[in-house]
């Protein structure tokens, strides 16, 4: 039987017992033709999932009781973030959908050099997000971030494992990753690449310039190479 997953907010599963939003009663009243005792499961964005059972439906909320809660359900046991310079149009809407999918916890937007978009419209950049981890149940929604500059990032992360998507890198991300590495941070560059001055910055920072293809990509193809490869590195580790 396919699980249907709703968003509940902490605030409202209260002593075993839940209450969905108007938005999400409505879906599944509507939508769904959902009936007295059926089992749903229930995503609170930060990392729980609850299996639920509808025990009332009414015009405005539909409410139920909690049979079990799973801790980082739908989670991996390692963190990948997204740090991608700001790119136009449906191209970085296919990112948040696609990294959400694919695992990342955060996603940070850059206001690189060859950047034409200069603003991310966050509440449209979350609703994709909570929709693309209904549709995979992902009990953590990832927490996407105003832009900012690359170098106010690579302050604040200068003892991290990052590595940045480069053509002309020599490395592979496998040649990069150790072996007990639990958290890398992915760097993306917008429609123009890379300007000469970040390739520097990234150098003065150690950070390490992998090449991810033959063929050059754009930046929502590199975003989703990137991620998969690292997962299946990161999941191969731990059998």
């Amino acid at each position: 039987m396919q699980e249907n997953y709703f968003t509940v907010h902490p605030s409202k599963i209260n002593q075993n017992s839940f209450t969905l939003s108007k938005e999400e009663s409505n879906h599944i009243i509507k939508s769904l033709r959902g009936k007295i005792g059926d089992e749903i499961w229930l995503l609170d964005g930060l990392g729980v999932a609850h299996q639920g059972s509808i025990d009332s439906i009414n015009d405005q909320h539909v409410s139920g009781f909690i049979i079990d809660s799973y801790s980082n359900y739908g989670e991996s046991n390692f963190s990948v973030n997204l740090i991608i310079g700001l790119i136009k149009g449906h191209r970085m809407d296919i990112i948040l959908e696609k990294a959400t999918e694919l695992g990342v916890k955060t996603i940070q937007p850059l206001l690189m050099d060859h950047c034409v978009k200069t603003k991310l419209n966050r509440d449209r950049a979350e609703k994709i997000i909570i929709a693309a981890a209904k549709q995979t149940g992902r009990s953590l929604f990832p927490k996407v971030y105003e832009p900012i500059s690359l170098s106010d990032w690579l302050s604040d992360h200068n003892i991290e494992l990052s590595i940045a998507c480069y053509m002309n890198g020599n490395n592979s991300i496998s040649d990069v990753i150790a072996g007990d590495q639990k958290t890398i941070n992915i760097i993306i560059g917008p429609e123009g690449d890379f300007s000469n001055t970040e390739l520097n910055q990234f150098q003065d920072a150690k950070i390490e310039l992998v090449n991810l293809s033959s063929r050059r990509l754009r930046s929502e193809s590199a975003a989703i190479v990137s991620i998969a490869n690292v997962n299946q590195i990161m999941e191969g580790r731990d059998e």
